[in-house]
């Protein structure tokens, strides 16, 4: 057995202790060493420098790693396992941004700002509302961790907005335990949140609409205002599509000859073309922009309601949600949203007569479930022709011409 005086003093070469532990010498290296043989094969276990490590210590060292190995435990297998593990452990920040690389290609390119809203949205919430968890493992974070950042919206009545955030986070964590990053429940699962805003749901608010009967009188008073935001709005009451559908809407995508504007399936909600037959009413809208767009020198393609004011104009840039939004609250500021007009559309339709499942193709719902009926494979159909005397109706009808409107029988629809 060695010396402690012995451990500083040794030549070049492998000294041995006892059971098992060596003093290795290479040049100026002085390394505690146990060499065992483990099923017929010669392993070596270091235990560190004798310059840091004494030999009382090495010892200790040495009698532990012997436990390990006769309870069948490998420390050399372990460490790298605990290392091969630490370099696919992944921050939460890690593992959000390989989702949306993954799935980003996936998501609707905005036309209306040049970029991708589902992409903007993904950044915000990961980059801003998630920055507690940014940093942590993304097997170590829990419950408490996305409480705490879903319930400030929660709390605040941002009901909508809370279950979007813990949606992302979900998705995130779901992403991550495909990919072997983790192999704890996930921490923001519905099924959890749902014990944890038991009894404080609040009832889902739909958007402010306007009766049917006001419509015309709206859009009297919108048409006293010069501004593109009016327009956007009064195109999209008299083609019933949503916000997004009609300010992105593009010369290239209007078939004068057919009387037909085609949405492009990115900015449809169920990622499908639609196709809108324009009444009257709109298409004198449109004219009315060409001669606007004439008057600007505009090109022949672009936005056709343009973004900007004055010399900033541009059919280019697309106007902002917020500008129709503000306008609609200053002519009807408690009883009027832009989205609402479509269940305006709706309501008319029914005091029409029209067919339940016309109506949602008008607006671009999937009638399927909302009437809970199957249309013998008229799915892929548009109807195009048959929605246009709806359309028709609903565009004089809007434009003050209610006594050349006659209720639809269902027969004829």
């Amino acid at each position: 057995m060695l010396k402690p005086s012995d451990v500083m003093k040794l030549p070049e070469g492998r000294h041995c202790d006892d059971n098992y532990l060596y003093l290795a010498v290479v040049g100026a290296s002085r390394s505690w060493v146990v060499r065992k043989s483990i099923d017929g094969k010669r392993r070596e276990f270091g235990l560190g420098s004798a310059f840091n490590v004494s030999l009382a210590l090495a010892r200790k060292g040495r009698d532990s790693l012997l436990e390990q190995l006769r309870n069948g435990v490998d420390p050399v297998a372990e460490r790298q396992a605990a290392k091969e593990a630490a370099a696919k452990r992944k921050t939460f920040a890690e593992a959000a941004e390989a989702f949306i690389a993954n799935n980003q290609s996936g998501w609707s390119a905005s036309a209306l700002l040049g970029r991708s809203s589902t992409l903007d949205q993904w950044r915000h919430d990961i980059d801003v509302v998630c920055r507690p968890i940014a940093n942590k493992g993304i097997d170590t974070i829990v419950v408490s961790d996305v409480e705490a950042i879903v319930s400030e919206f929660w709390d605040a009545g941002r009901h909508p907005r809370a279950h979007a955030v813990r949606g992302r986070i979900e998705a995130v964590f779901d992403f991550a335990f495909a990919k072997g990053w983790t192999t704890r429940d996930n921490p923001a699962s519905a099924r959890v949140f749902k014990h944890l805003v038991k009894g404080k749901r609040a009832p889902k608010k739909a958007h402010a609409s306007l009766a049917w009967e006001k419509v015309p009188a709206f859009v009297e008073r919108l048409r006293a205002s010069d501004a593109v935001a009016a327009r956007i709005i009064e195109f999209s009451i008299l083609t019933g599509v949503r916000s997004q559908e009609a300010r992105g809407a593009q010369w290239s995508e209007i078939d004068f000859d057919r009387k037909v504007w085609t949405v492009p399936p990115e900015r449809m909600k169920r990622r499908l073309p639609h196709e809108v037959p324009l009444s009257e009413a709109a298409l004198a809208l449109i004219e009315r922009m060409q001669i606007e767009r004439t008057f600007r020198h505009g090109s022949n393609d672009g936005f056709i309601f343009p973004g900007g004011r004055g010399e900033a104009q541009s059919d280019d840039k697309a106007i902002r949600h917020q500008a129709t939004w503000a306008l609609v609250k200053r002519i009807e500021p408690a009883a009027a949203t832009p989205h609402g007009f479509r269940s305006s559309f709706a309501i008319w339709g029914e005091h029409q007569g029209i067919e339940p499942h016309l109506i949602e193709r008008c607006l671009a719902h999937d009638e399927r479930k909302a009437t809970q009926r199957a249309y013998r494979g008229i799915e892929r159909d548009q109807l195009t022709e048959k929605r246009r005397p709806i359309m028709e109706a609903w565009g004089a009808f809007v434009d003050g011409a209610r006594d050349n409107v006659l209720p639809f029988s269902r027969q004829a629809a």
